[in-house]
């Protein structure tokens, strides 16, 4: 408890910081890791890694789950703010795919030495135990969650229970970190999910059916004029540019 209860001061100081636009010393060190592939250093410019991480509070120490990690984006980045006593969870689900780059993706973090590849099947459990994990982040992968035909305008029951296990593995007050490309409010679930997108309504009301509580938004670190939020944003220019969804929530117990 003694150590929950430091992560949640630390996570006031980390707001506080990011309210006054300083990036904490562990996630600057974690941006500026020599051990990160140029490709995803690329990509800094759009996803503002420094501004993200600390809204959701990325301290050292803490253990991260990073769901659907593909190519290690945040992974890399927390590997290093999390430093030498915390570990980097890269979560991917099994299949070709990840079959297909799992051994450039062992060499990709080999370097770095706090970074696991966990590897699970489509539809199971996450394999982490009970309340063990400091947060979760969901980077760019919820507008596949929040939508299938046979539920039309409810969640998706497989959802509920891939939510339902998040909040199993998280530690009381551990943290559920999402990012995602926005669509205005009131958008169907079906109109949404056909432009890859997820409207701030339609998330918050599910995340918190599923029991989390809304801890705070940062919208405006990927606001962008040029956005009408209605749009595929890989066919219209967008990739990287989009409006997004910046959302830290709590699981309660």
């Amino acid at each position: 408890m003694k150590q929950l209860a430091s992560y949640a001061a630390a996570a006031l100081v980390a707001i506080s910081t990011a309210a006054a636009g300083e990036i904490p010393a562990n996630i600057k060190a974690g941006i500026d890791n020599p051990n990160r592939t140029e490709a995803n250093r690329e990509r800094d410019a759009d996803r503002k890694p420094g501004k993200v991480l600390t809204f959701f509070g990325v301290e050292e120490g803490m253990t991260v789950v990073d769901i659907a990690s593909g190519g290690g984006y945040f992974t890399e980045i927390v590997a290093g703010a999390v430093g030498s006593t915390g570990q980097a969870r890269a979560q991917n689900r099994a299949g070709e795919r990840f079959e297909g780059r799992r051994e450039a993706l062992e060499a990709q973090f080999a370097p770095f030495g706090n970074i696991t590849i966990d590897v699970t099947e489509a539809g199971s459990a996450l394999p982490y135990e009970d309340n063990s994990v400091d947060m979760v982040l969901l980077s760019l992968i919820i507008h596949h969650l929040h939508f299938d035909e046979e539920s039309g305008e409810a969640m998706p029951a497989q959802s509920a229970q891939i939510y339902a296990d998040v909040r199993r593995v998280l530690k009381p007050g551990g943290v559920f970190a999402i990012i995602e490309h926005k669509a205005p409010d009131g958008t169907s679930r079906e109109e949404s999910a056909s432009w890859h997108r997820i409207s701030e309504d339609v998330m918050v009301a599910d995340l918190t059916s599923a029991g989390f509580v809304l801890d705070g938004s940062a919208d405006k670190i990927h606001s962008n004029s040029g956005d009408d939020e209605k749009n595929v944003w890989f066919d219209t220019g967008l990739r990287g540019k989009t409006t997004r969804l910046v959302h830290r929530y709590k699981s309660p117990d």
